[in-house]
């Protein structure tokens, strides 16, 4: 048995966050043990208590832990996620609180296809800024798009909701602290280990992103 947390990074943004969370506990699909991490930056009273409350009403949820990172940034909020699910956990379904799953997700199959050399999947639009190679590959009949590690974009993983493995995660180290969320992606986005590895599913998501939709692109 495998377990997969959903890990789902938050601070103070109650409807946001709803929709982030019911929306994906309402579409995820998986056959082994789910459970739901929230990590929230120091939100105030009753904020993450409300969340959690959410996810409870959920039967197909094994546990669900909260982590507090009081106000530390984005950087340390999500180290100290990652000290809390990391242990425990072989596959983790990173969000942030602004993003809504559309349609029904199964893990079953892309839990699956992170194996080695493989270890994330991309699940939200396929953007860029500069050129974003990638090769195709066929794991268990399904395609994929293996993004190219030495493409001039450098947001290879980055920004978007994702699947990784435990091995692949914990070889990314911690991220920097203290610095504004854009910044600390942008440093992370730029170490070779996270650049490697990364699948994008073909088959599930049209390029413009219509699986896991940014509640701010919706808006506008």
């Amino acid at each position: 048995m495998s377990r997969l947390t959903i890990v789902m990074l938050t601070y103070n943004r109650m409807e946001y966050a709803e929709k982030t969370i019911r929306s994906t506990l309402d579409n995820i699909k998986y056959s082994d043990e789910l459970c739901v991490h929230i990590a929230d930056d120091g939100s105030p009273d009753g904020y993450v208590e409300h969340l959690r409350s959410i996810v409870g009403g959920y039967d197909k949820i094994h546990t669900v832990s909260c982590s507090n990172s009081n106000r530390g940034g984005y950087g340390k909020n999500f180290n100290l996620a990652m000290s809390h699910v990391l242990p425990w956990s072989d596959f983790l379904l990173i969000l942030e609180d602004d993003w809504v799953l559309t349609k029904v997700l199964d893990l079953d199959s892309l839990s699956k296809a992170l194996c080695e050399p493989f270890g994330c999947m991309r699940l939200g639009y396929l953007g860029w800024t500069q050129r974003l190679n990638a090769t195709f590959v066929c794991i268990s009949g399904e395609q994929y798009l293996l993004l190219d590690s030495n493409s001039p974009e450098p947001h290879v993983f980055t920004g978007h909701p994702r699947l990784v493995s435990k091995t692949w995660q914990l070889r990314q180290g911690p991220w920097p602290e203290g610095l504004r969320q854009g910044d600390t992606e942008f440093a992370i986005a730029h170490k070779p280990a996270s650049r490697m590895g990364v699948l994008w599913p073909l088959n599930l998501i049209r390029t413009y992103g219509d699986l896991y939709v940014h509640i701010g692109a919706v808006q506008a």
